[in-house]
């Protein structure tokens, strides 16, 4: 049996030509300076319906350190592939192309905080900089275009190497250990979480993990991570398909049923604004209730707050009473 043929054989799942499998392979290895083992990329194909041998990895492999820095690095005893970057040339893009990266590139402002949005403004640039010089004259046009107001101006700092490690363990797999500021607790614990995934909540940028202390799973705050390590130990378990919905929830704590009933202007705003938060909303006689399962943390008692008397609490109690006698010490004048 011939070469070709016994590839062939192999390649059992998605028909994609071997240059298309070379791509998605250079892919992998210049996005994690970690590297892959051959056995890995095997894997991470076969999660693309693309089932092909270890022995056709490795002449990939081979082949594409003839045009692209592809190096190896040799850990206890198993060797990892890595690639610094690769380049697409020639791009050919629409006018609704450039439109639209004109608008991810405004839409993207809000997020120069972080290192994955300040990555993403420059790759835009650098897709238009690569395609024909009249592109490059639409898209400064079209930027013009495109305005977005009311940006956020709460944003965390966050550290871009902490960011990065984070991105590199969840592509791997690897376990992290986390040095983290709890805002509820005043204090900093060391914890091991399994890192599932990255999401932005009210602008800032959270980790979605399953927390070996807490043995749940939580979301992280990225700015609140002092110190981080990637383990070598890996985790095995499904990643969620849908993440839970999160209710402000940058703080952890115990969930608890949240009750609410808002009333007057709060009605209209709550239904226009903020209706995601909620798992129902129902409109009865004595106003807008409210229901989400969340942690009650201090960024959702703030969130509370900020209704005045255009929200009724009823449900926990201790919150009902907690906001009561801070009311009463407004009026008073004294303490609480």
């Amino acid at each position: 049996m011939s070469n070709n043929e016994s590839e062939n054989n192999v390649n059992r799942g998605k028909d994609v030509s071997m240059s298309q499998r070379q791509i998605y392979i250079l892919s992998l290895l210049s996005e994690n300076p970690r590297g892959y083992q051959a056995e890995d990329i095997r894997k991470r194909l076969l999660s693309w319906d693309i089932d092909v041998s270890r022995r056709t990895i490795l002449r990939d492999i081979d082949e594409l350190s003839l045009n692209y820095g592809i190096l190896e690095d040799e850990r206890d005893g198993k060797t990892y592939y890595y690639a610094d970057k690769y380049t697409l040339k020639n791009v050919d893009l629409t006018i609704e192309d450039l439109a639209s990266l004109a608008f991810a590139k405004e839409m993207l402002k809000e997020y120069s905080h972080i290192e994955m949005g300040v990555h993403a403004v420059s790759f835009i640039d650098r897709i238009v900089k690569n395609s024909a010089a009249l592109n490059k004259l639409q898209f400064e046009r079209l930027c013009k275009s495109f305005r977005q107001n009311n940006v956020n101006g709460n944003k965390d700092n966050v550290d871009w190497n902490i960011e990065h490690i984070i991105q590199n363990a969840i592509d791997s797999r690897n376990k992290l250990e986390i040095d983290y500021y709890s805002f509820s607790s005043d204090q900093t614990t060391k914890r091991i979480i399994h890192p599932y995934g990255m999401l932005m909540i009210d602008s800032y940028l959270c980790l979605e993990a399953f927390c070996e202390l807490r043995n749940e799973i939580r979301t992280f705050r990225v700015a609140r991570i002092k110190n981080i390590e990637c383990l070598d130990a890996q985790f095995d378990e499904e990643i969620p398909k849908e993440s839970e919905q999160a209710f402000l929830k940058l703080s952890g704590g115990e969930k608890e049923e949240l009750e609410l009933v808002f009333s007057g202007e709060s009605i209209r705003y709550v239904k226009e604004y903020e209706s995601y938060r909620a798992n129902s909303l129902e409109l009865k006689e004595d106003g807008l209730h409210f229901c989400s399962i969340a942690a009650i943390a201090p960024d959702v008692i703030r969130w509370v707050r900020g209704f005045g008397p255009e929200v009724k609490v009823v449900k926990p109690q201790w919150l009902a009473e907690q906001l009561m006698e801070e009311a009463e010490s407004i009026i008073s004048g004294k303490p609480v």
